[in-house]
């Protein structure tokens, strides 16, 4: 029996974990998989002779988990000045109706 440990940045959270342990129970020779989103790794137990790790590394790579692979994020879009309400600075003038303040009762006053 093999240790095979691989870091996977892309497993943050448990449905990754259930993912991640669906593809790599699927290879004959995977023995027992403990994944851990927490510290992001894997660990697979395995027979040598029926299973290399190049074939946990396809397997992990074809589930969209491959080892070592950092999420690519998306470029920041740059603020211009579209003359939308979010680059306007409106002044809101608001009033209290006295109806509204007799019947809050002692506990409420504004």
């Amino acid at each position: 029996m093999e240790k095979t440990v691989l870091d996977v940045p892309k497993m943050y959270a448990d449905h990754h974990v259930e993912a991640v342990r669906k593809a790599l129970l699927q290879l004959d020779g995977v023995e027992k998989v403990i994944a851990s989103s927490a510290f992001k790794r894997v660990v697979v137990a395995h027979d040598p002779e029926r299973l290399d790790a190049g074939a946990i590394h396809k397997a992990l790579q074809q589930a969209g988990y491959a080892p070592g692979e950092e999420w690519e994020l998306p470029e920041i879009p740059e603020g211009k000045d579209d003359n939308s309400a979010w680059f306007q600075t409106l002044q809101r003038v608001t009033s209290t109706d006295m109806q509204d303040l007799e019947m809050s009762g002692d506990f409420r006053k504004y």
